[in-house]
């Protein structure tokens, strides 16, 4: 049996939350939970093609660095003149009251990727 010390010295999570070994790690696990949003994003029914403001080609993933460390975003339209995600997500109301659920597919991409 080999005895190793361990010594934890002060300050020892900044260095390790700043690693580019941390911002890889963040970057790959954002990733995953971006392409999990565009796999469960609705597309429309009668289009040809992936139209430019549809769902699917809106969706973002960056890192950033803040002061604690590393981070990851998943942005779902930047662009105000898209189609509107987050009431596919949501669900809404129409003009003659009729209620249209949500998909929930970005909770579900959420869920899909947590850690238990």
């Amino acid at each position: 049996m080999t005895r190793t010390k361990l010594t934890i010295h002060r300050g020892w999570e900044e260095v390790m939350f700043r690693s580019t070994a941390t911002k890889a790690l963040v970057a790959l696990h954002t990733s995953k939970i971006a392409a999990e949003a565009i796999k469960g994003a609705p597309r429309r029914k009668n289009s040809g093609g992936t139209p430019w403001n549809g769902i699917k080609n809106n969706i973002e993933a960056y890192v950033q660095n803040s002061l604690e460390g590393w981070y990851g975003n998943v942005v779902v339209e930047r662009n105000p003149r898209v189609r509107h995600a987050m009431l596919q997500d949501q669900g809404f109301r129409d003009r003659s009251g009729r209620r249209h659920p949500g998909r929930r597919f970005l909770k579900a991409a959420l869920l899909k990727s947590r850690i238990e």
